[in-house]
């Protein structure tokens, strides 16, 4: 649709134009759009319409309410965005995810309509496509007969089979499970009559009763327990001769001798009470069914289910029971309420299925469209999957549509036997480590679940097991959601969760640095992400070896950045050089080299400020060339920043005079709660490029500061919100995480973080790493030697703690988890926790003392 007509639409359904809405969700490449691209396509191998991404999208309508909020309402704001990009892809609403690796092009606004699209295939003629078989008859469709057998035959099996369930594996299964809670509610009720007559006992044997007294006592108690519907069901005792102690009905029989006692109505002629004693003498309790007098009428008889517990100490057997006449009718009346229900579900079974053969020529000759995406998705995904080194499934709606040629040779299964359902359990062995991915990816056939990245260990037909990186993407194949699955072979050590084997003697300093070198040499990305992966064995003999922290985020951070550097030369000399000089900037854990191996990318781009004629197409390349460095990062193992704090977004890439005018709003307009989305951009630090740049906007910094001498206060308010995780009674404050008393290590770094940054801003260190800012606010006298020390030791210990949990709780280092279980720490370790979080309270009191009660004043 042309912007004239997203403009009509909206006035037709809400009354508003709202033109500049439309402009700005399309403007990014609609200035000079085509003419840039026709001047660096030769050059630039980049789809300038990439980045609309960033604004057809359902997160981009924060950014619109802000751009647009004081001339519409946000109601009328977000009517207007959802409509525009639910115009532009068939009622959709995407999120960002689904732009990544180009699986998700954003539609773009030609000039003249393409008109109809073609008619599409439908699901298994869209896998002949990949295979290369389509058959291109018009006509060729399954008949209405076939798809009535395909349909009516397997349904009626199903209906047959449900009903042969219901009377043969149901109703039996409810009538057991009936039968077993009556004996259940029998042995209860036994059990507490027991109970009140083993008080009594307790009371003869304390001398507060006498034998006699006590007996009459307890009978007399039982004999009053009735239960059941009628309030008719009694308990009985006998003692072990057999005598009668007490029948609350048949008074007759008490103190009579039972030994040879038969019902007239017993036709098995067994004597029921002899019987109830040797069960006991036996066992202790059991059941015994018997013929016995219904109720409290001498005049009938019926069958009985009794349970029976003996007193050892009187001597007594104490008993209940049922009427089985009683269960039948209860089972009875469950049965017919079971078969009505089912035969409404089968008639409703019989219903649909009716149903669905009526439809079945109107659904065999739906067509299909979709606006030129079949082509596409042909040449796009074949080639993908064809040429990449790495293992592809296409999967679209639950199907696996298509595997390539790397993966039949990596796992050694045929194309038709990698669509079987049941392969994914033969290809993941049993493991905790697959267990993730495994759900992961049958989830994924439901849509029941986005796309992630896990790593796995799969078994090939030959047995072999292959450690793969096992990655999803969304694609839309046809109007049909679908995903790319790729299997990455990698090849490292696992240690199993366990502490391995220390190399005695070995040279680390050496290792890391070679490391380092092979990175800056690397000749491709691959090159780089195989030098990278050789960080968590090295990272974690290292910690085994005592290495200190410090020098492990250094170790990191150094590695880090060389990767950086490095996608950046690589990317340059695929697109050209830039326009103009530039800095690549960290921001965050990135810009300290407070990092682990799973730390996110949090970046930006600062430009020289060009002339505002060149500003879009100098932005373009720059977006360009951050877009691939941040797509190789995000392979690496350096995952895209869930709030988008990237050089590829077009926010984070400005010219110098824009991240200084970002900076002048961000400090005039600062305020506690504004300052919380701020925090992560007053750790900047440039890692390639001209760092001139990154200078500049530090110094206006400064500048501003002098200007508003309020910020500072303003920017302690927000350091003090971070509390220290202690309670007035010096204990750990924890949290309930998968059920154990839990303690997270990043946010107790967090305080310290801010403290170190905040004194940096107000003595103009442009260092960012904490541990330098700490040195050199010592070297300000803003610390005495004594504290300096122990901010050092706090920062050092927590930070021994966040490697050694994450060493213990994964194999690999590449999970994210800062949560530390607090009783898998011994008493001392504890306690020594305890000291070092109490004492972070210092960085709280020195805060407060110096830029709130001093009234706000200006500390530079």
């Amino acid at each position: 649709m042309k912007l004239s007509e997203h403009a009509d639409h909206t006035e037709q359904l809400f009354g508003i134009r709202a033109e500049e809405i439309h402009q700005w969700i399309d403007e990014f490449f609609d200035h000079n759009g085509q003419d840039h691209f026709r001047t660096m396509a030769g050059k630039l191998d980049y789809n300038p319409y990439d980045h609309r991404r960033f604004r057809h999208c359902k997160e981009a309508l924060a950014e619109a309410i802000q751009t647009f909020g004081d001339r519409y309402t946000h109601q009328q704001i977000k009517d207007v965005f959802e409509t525009h990009i639910r115009d532009d892809y068939d009622g959709y609403l995407p999120s960002r995810s689904d732009f990544r690796n180009d699986t998700f092009l954003a539609r773009f606004h030609d000039e003249a309509d393409k008109g109809t699209p073609d008619e599409v295939l439908d699901a298994s003629e869209l896998a002949d496509y990949f295979e290369g078989l389509h058959d291109t008859d018009p006509d060729h469709a399954p008949s209405l007969n076939r798809f009535s057998l395909r349909i009516v035959l397997p349904t009626v099996a199903a209906i047959v089979l449900f009903i042969t369930a219901i009377i043969y594996v149901i109703v039996p299964l409810a009538e057991d499970a009936m039968l077993g809670q009556k004996r259940q509610m029998l042995k209860a009720l036994t059990s507490t009559a027991v109970s009140i007559v083993t008080n009594y006992v307790a009371l003869e044997q304390q001398g507060i009763l006498s034998t006699e007294k006590a007996q009459q006592q307890a009978a007399a108690e039982i004999q009053a327990m009735r239960y059941g519907p009628d309030n008719k069901d009694y308990f009985f005792i006998t003692d072990m001769h057999p005598r009668m102690v007490m029948h609350p009905y048949r008074s007759d029989l008490k103190g009579k001798d039972l030994t040879h006692y038969t019902d007239s109505k017993n036709t098995s002629g067994v004597p029921v009470f002899t019987e109830i004693t040797r069960l006991v003498k036996a066992s202790q309790h059991g059941f015994l069914e018997y013929q016995w007098q219904w109720k409290d009428d001498p005049t009938v008889t019926a069958a009985k289910m009794t349970y029976v517990e003996g007193v050892t100490a009187w001597h007594w057997i104490i008993g209940t029971g049922v009427y089985l006449d009683d269960v039948q009718q209860e089972i009875d009346r469950l049965e017919n309420t079971l078969y009505r229900v089912f035969l409404a579900i089968t008639l409703g079974l019989t219903g649909i299925m009716g149903y669905v053969i009526s439809q079945s020529k109107v659904i065999e000759n739906r067509k299909k469209r979709a606006e030129m995406a079949l082509h596409e998705a042909k040449n796009r995904y074949r080639a993908l999957v064809e040429s990449s080194n790495e293992g592809y499934i296409l999967e679209a709606d639950g199907q696996i549509l298509f595997s390539n040629s790397r993966l039949h040779q990596l796992l050694g299964y045929t194309d038709t036997e990698l669509k079987s359902q049941s392969i994914w359990e033969a290809l993941f062995p049993d493991s905790p480590q697959n267990s993730k991915a495994l759900t992961h990816l049958l989830q994924l056939f439901e849509q029941a679940t986005e796309p992630g990245e896990f790593e796995a260990r799969l078994q090939a037909k030959s047995g072999q097991q292959i450690d793969i990186i096992l990655s999803t993407s969304r694609i839309f194949l046809s109007e049909k959601p679908g995903h790319v699955i790729s299997f990455r072979p990698i090849i490292r050590k696992i240690y199993g969760g366990r502490f391995g084997t220390i190399k005695r003697g070995t040279d680390y300093q050496r290792i890391s640095a070679g490391i380092v070198t092979d990175i800056e040499q690397g000749k491709s990305h691959g090159n780089v992400v195989e030098s990278l992966n050789q960080l968590p064995d090295l990272i974690r003999e290292m910690i085994e070896t005592g290495a200190r922290p410090d020098y492990l985020r250094r170790l990191i951070g150094s590695t880090y950045d060389a990767a950086i550097c490095r996608f950046i030369e690589l990317t340059i000399e695929d697109i050209g050089q830039p326009p103009v000089p530039f800095s690549f900037i960290s921001f965050g854990s990135n810009a300290r080299h407070d990092m682990t191996l799973f730390s996110d990318q949090d970046n930006a781009i600062v430009f020289a400020t060009p002339e505002d004629s060149d500003l879009k197409s100098i932005r373009r390349y720059f977006l360009h060339l951050a877009e691939k460095v941040c797509a190789m990062l995000d392979q690496a193992g350096y995952s895209y920043c869930e709030g988008l704090i990237m050089a590829s977004n077009h926010q984070w890439c400005l010219s110098q005079k824009e991240w200084e005018a970002n900076f002048s709003h961000w400090i005039a307009q600062a305020s506690p709660a504004s300052i919380l989305e701020l925090n992560v951009f007053f750790d900047i630090r440039s890692t390639y490029g001209e760092a001139s740049l990154v200078d500049g906007i530090q110094s206006h910094i400064q500048h501003l500061l002098h200007q508003h001498p309020e910020f500072l206060p303003i920017y302690a308010q927000n350091c003090l919100s971070y509390e220290v995780p202690l309670n007035t009674a010096d204990e750990i404050k924890t949290e309930n995480y998968e059920g154990k008393a839990s303690l997270n290590l990043k946010d107790c770094l967090r305080p310290m973080e801010i403290f170190c940054r905040i004194y940096a801003l107000k003595h103009d260190i442009r260092e960012s790493n904490t541990m330098a800012r700490l040195k050199q606010l010592h070297a300000a006298a803003e610390l005495d030697s004594k504290t300096f020390r122990e901010m050092v030791y706090i920062f050092d210990h927590i930070w021994h703690l966040r490697f050694m949990n994450q060493i213990i709780e994964y194999t690999d280092l590449r999970q994210v988890n800062d949560v530390l279980a607090i009783n898998d720490l011994t008493w001392l370790e504890q306690e020594n926790l305890k000291n070092v979080l109490s004492r972070i309270s210092f960085l709280h009191e020195k805060a407060e003392r110096d830029f709130l009660q001093a009234g706000g004043q200006n500390f530079l």
